[in-house]
């Protein structure tokens, strides 16, 4: 137990720096592209850290998977420079052992790592997002109860639900005049952003009334003129980085019940759960470089290696993510491609350590 607990806060400790340290990057990163944005509305510089900060969590999470792996490697190989995992060897401690105390220790991050990426992660970012909008378009009012509600001059409207950038569904109208005075309401089940600020609205029915008498009129398309800031729309966007796991499950089996593209959503759903599962694996992989070729070399070359893994996780998640798209496989099948060979390459280096 003794020897257990120390691996354990060996390679807790190393982990959390290394989070730390990537944190520490992603947000040098996102702070100096947020400063193009500081100056609209009344969004400043505090604006633009806080906004960043509320980010941490959710890249925190992506993260969990690498940290874990280039902590592991580092952690363990502090002790093998210092002959540490020579002694706990001749001690009797065996690799299947070793392999036991990582996988407790994987365990425990990947249940962290899921407590960060269902529960904190999520409102985070959404807040985040919200606040950032609500600051630069401070004539905006946004409900979230009834969808978007835009002020555009003389003509407010209404849409219920915001898919992505580019399509909007179940879009309203209502034209005033100068005085106030209603002039027509229109609806239309869907419509697509264009740019410079068009949008085209398919299917629209409108109401216009004229003194006492109102009459409908029906087009197929209609092109609508707005001055709306894009950002206003993004922040009512349904994110899959801004849903639970079971929030995420409801709305992809909501679009597909209604005809609607839900892959997006359902990769999202599946790489969420399979980055969990890879975090006791990466720890896993760890232990083949730590007692073998790299037990000898410098944190430098682990560090090198780890990064070179963890890079390749993520671009082979990529790359999976959008041949899914492309080529219509299921998403639950290209989210855990990944992870098996994860489990593979790690049973196979220890195997091969022994």
């Amino acid at each position: 137990m003794i020897i257990d607990r120390y691996l354990f806060v060996t390679m807790a400790r190393a982990s959390a720096l290394v989070i730390l340290v990537l944190l520490a990057q992603s947000a040098f990163i996102n702070f100096v592209d947020q400063l193009d944005e500081v100056g609209e509305g009344a969004y400043t510089t505090s604006d633009a850290v806080f906004f960043t900060l509320m980010l941490w969590p959710s890249h925190a999470f992506e993260m969990f998977p690498i940290a874990v792996l280039l902590g592991t490697m580092l952690g363990l190989g502090a002790l093998a420079n210092h002959s540490e995992l020579i002694a706990i060897r001749a001690a009797g401690v065996s690799m299947w052992r070793f392999a036991r105390t990582a996988l407790i220790t994987g365990l425990v991050f990947a249940v962290v790592a899921a407590i960060v990426g269902e529960f904190i992660a999520p409102p985070a970012e959404q807040y985040a997002r919200a606040h950032k909008a609500q600051l630069k378009e401070q004539k905006t009012d946004i409900d979230s109860l009834s969808g978007i509600w835009l002020r555009d001059g003389e003509r407010i409207i209404n849409v219920v639900q915001v898919q992505d950038e580019s399509n909007l569904l179940g879009v309203y109208t209502f034209d005033f005049d100068r005085n106030g005075q209603l002039l027509a309401i229109g609806r239309a089940p869907t419509a697509k952003r264009r740019g410079d600020g068009l949008w085209l609205l398919k299917d629209y029915q409108a109401t216009r009334v004229e003194g006492d008498v109102a009459f409908v009129e029906a087009e197929p398309e209609r092109l609508l003129k707005t001055s709306l800031d894009a950002d206003v729309l993004e922040v009512s966007v349904v994110r899959p980085a801004s849903l639970s796991l079971v929030e995420l499950w409801l709305y992809a089996r909501y679009l597909k019940n209604n005809d609607l593209d839900s892959g997006k959503y359902e990769m999202a759903l599946w790489n969420r759960i399979a980055n969990v599962a890879a975090v006791p694996l990466m720890v896993l992989l760890g232990l083949p470089f730590v007692f073998g070729p790299l037990r000898s070399g410098g944190n430098g070359i682990r560090l090198v290696v780890g990064v070179l893994i963890g890079v390749g996780y993520y671009l082979a998640n990529g790359a999976l993510a959008d041949a899914s798209a492309v080529y219509d496989v299921p998403p639950v099948v290209t989210a855990w491609i990944p992870v098996a060979v994860l489990g593979l390459a790690a049973g196979v280096g220890i195997l091969r350590a022994r």
